[in-house]
């Protein structure tokens, strides 16, 4: 831990919006807020930007573990590290350092300095290297260029100058709600969180609407999904989810339409649902969990005889993925130990033997003339449950 007797702040990198030209400030504008609402509680001097990067000053250094912990959650950032602020003068920086490194414990070390300001009196390399010198004659320790212990790292500004050596990477991404609302079709398998964590990490403001076969099924699927959609609420503060029951239209489904082709049915009718509730909430597109290929009813014919249903855009961020990259991911995000519970999925459960992999789209538009299922979906809809979900901060 640092010592405390010296001021600290949190030094922040934002990811893409420094791409963004005319509209930035407006980007800018909501990092700041979306950090202010996530670190709520924690407490600090103030947030401020300045060159690019984000300043929360004056924080007390032993609250940083539980600032890197809300920090992480916040899209849009490229990194965060605790600081010591110096004047941008040699000598000064030299002094933040020793202060810096007086308490820790070390075998190696390097520096890296990164020089913003021009008109500093050394470059980059001749900081590294004088620093260096005099760190190691202060403390007798080895400089090692790759794989150091400890790495300072020393950002020089006009004005300021921030040195730190504890520093988190964050998802990157843009800020959470500064692209327009979709809805996420969410069930408790491992996909779809983690394609509505992708969305959320694009900025897109999220719901989401989980299909259930209830009573035929347990409500292990539900209390699930309830919890996933908390563990996501963490990334966007806020979360609505909208539980609606399928099982009259799965059985109406089967009581016409060949077993084969349950699936692709089941889905198109989700899909059919999840475009009607989406255009009455103004979400302009729907998110699913779809692997190219992951499953039978992933192949590129299934994908287009479902999505043939759909007016809206549905958004696949999980297309090209495998499976391995998308636990890797799950495990990332916190999701997956509750995506791996046992629980009865509302189409797993009525998977058929054999189930078409390859449908061609004008017989699925043939079957579908024996189905005339719009009074259905606003039968469904009419049981739509709400949950409001807000993090806890915790």
């Amino acid at each position: 831990m640092p010592s405390t007797s010296s001021t600290f702040s949190i030094l922040i990198h934002y990811s893409e919006i420094g791409l963004k030209k005319n509209n930035r400030s407006y980007f800018e504008r909501l990092f700041i807020r979306n950090i202010s609402n996530h670190i709520y509680g924690l407490k600090h001097e103030r947030i401020r930007l300045i060159s690019a990067r984000v300043l929360i000053e004056n924080i007390n250094a032993n609250d940083w573990d539980l600032f890197k912990i809300r920090l992480n959650n916040v899209m849009g950032l490229s990194s965060a590290m605790l600081v010591i602020e110096s004047k941008s003068e040699y000598l000064s920086i030299q002094n933040k350092v020793d202060i810096l490194v007086k308490d820790k414990d070390f075998s190696s070390f390097r520096v890296t300095t990164k020089r913003h300001a021009k008109s500093f009196s050394k470059t980059s390399i001749q900081t590294n290297i004088d620093l260096g010198s005099y760190i190691q004659s202060k403390t007798n320790k080895a400089v090692k260029l790759s794989g150091a212990e400890l790495n300072i790292i020393i950002e020089i500004l006009r004005e300021k100058s921030y040195i730190g050596c504890d520093k988190i990477v964050g998802f990157s991404g843009l800020p959470t709600r500064s692209q327009e609302k979709a809805l996420s079709l969410i069930s408790s398998g491992i996909d779809s969180p983690v394609a509505s964590f992708e969305m959320i990490k694009r900025g897109v403001n999220v719901s989401f609407l989980h299909f259930h076969s209830y009573p035929s099924t347990s409500k292990q699927s539900i209390d699930n999904v309830k919890q996933l959609v908390e563990i996501l609420t963490k990334y966007q503060l806020e979360s609505v989810l909208y539980c609606i029951p399928l099982l009259d239209i799965q059985e109406k489904i089967m009581s016409i339409i060949p077993d084969k082709f349950w699936v692709i049915f089941f889905r198109r009718a989700m899909l059919k649902i999840a475009n009607i509730f989406a255009l009455q909430n103004k979400q302009l597109a729907i998110i699913t969990g779809d692997s190219i290929g992951q499953v039978a009813s992933q192949t590129i014919s299934n994908i287009r005889a479902v999505s043939e249903i759909s007016d809206l855009p549905v958004l696949r961020p999980l297309a090209g993925m495998n499976k391995d990259e998308i636990i890797a991911k799950a495990k990332n995000i916190d999701t997956y130990n509750i995506s791996i519970k046992p629980d009865q999925d509302c189409c797993s459960y009525f998977v058929p033997v054999h189930p078409e992999t390859k449908a061609k789209l004008h017989e699925v538009l043939r079957l579908d003339t024996k189905l005339n299922l719009d009074s259905d979906y606003q039968d469904a809809l009419s049981k739509v449950e709400k949950f409001i979900i807000k993090f806890s901060g915790e």
